[in-house]
């Protein structure tokens, strides 16, 4: 299970920080604020995401990174209901493997952890959303096996690297691919990443349920959600 902090920055709308067995992200949330001209959209709210990498200076791969990003935060956001304004999400990687992967592979390999941090940042921050979203990196070995967030050593000796995101309607808002596999391995992978994030936000009776059935996952965003309701809850309870 990711390990996850909320209002991780006090000068920030809202913040949290998404921590998997590869990558630890922060993210900053502030908005909505008024937007520059030269972005303003006349019927929905802009949304702008800046990836800082670990070290050095943002690179056109942060750029390409904050294009998918931002994409998919545009379909579970309202954006609708801010018109001419601006949202704005702040990436931060923490940590990264000190292996270096090949080119395609890192982009890919990074995404869930970015999306997840991104989600529960903008959860944080109070921003209107259409529905929950969460994401899952699986891999795929030599032999054909499916592995659900794989380890470092698994990712350098694989032959695919697939990102997946689903909201919470089942719906696929995020698909990002490379390496070697034909359509029947991506379905493989497409049916374990929605088991994964259905895991995500599913009830106790429910995650039980799921392992009777041999399908691993745990239900770690519905505990991040579960906690934050009662710490506002507590928080009105003292004022």
């Amino acid at each position: 299970m990711p390990h996850i902090t909320t209002s991780a920055l006090q000068r920030a709308d809202g913040s949290a920080t998404f921590t998997s067995n590869l990558y630890s992200i922060l993210a900053g949330v502030n908005g909505p604020v008024e937007v520059q001209r030269r972005d303003e959209l006349p019927e929905e709210a802009y949304i702008e995401v800046n990836i800082r990498p670990g070290s050095g200076v943002g690179t056109p791969r942060e750029r390409y990174l904050e294009s998918i990003v931002a994409s998919v935060l545009r379909s579970v956001i309202l954006v609708h209901l801010h018109p001419r304004m601006l949202i704005q999400v702040t990436l931060q990687v923490l940590q990264e493997p000190s292996e270096k992967l090949m080119k395609g592979k890192g982009e890919v390999a990074v995404l869930p952890s970015l999306l997840n941090a991104a989600f529960l940042a903008l959860v944080d921050g109070g921003i209107p959303l259409e529905t929950t979203m969460s994401a899952v990196l699986v891999a795929v070995d030599a032999a054909g096996g499916v592995v659900a967030e794989p380890s470092i050593k698994e990712l350098l000796i694989c032959q695919s690297v697939h990102a997946l995101a689903y909201d919470l309607q089942g719906e696929l808002v995020m698909d990002q691919s490379t390496g070697v596999f034909d359509m029947g391995i991506w379905e493989g992978v497409a049916e374990v990443a929605s088991e994964r994030c259905k895991a995500a936000v599913a009830s106790t009776e429910d995650t039980d349920e799921m392992r009777d059935t041999d399908e691993s996952g745990e239900p770690w965003l519905r505990t991040a959600l579960e906690e934050k309701v009662r710490a506002a809850n507590a928080w009105r309870e003292q004022t």
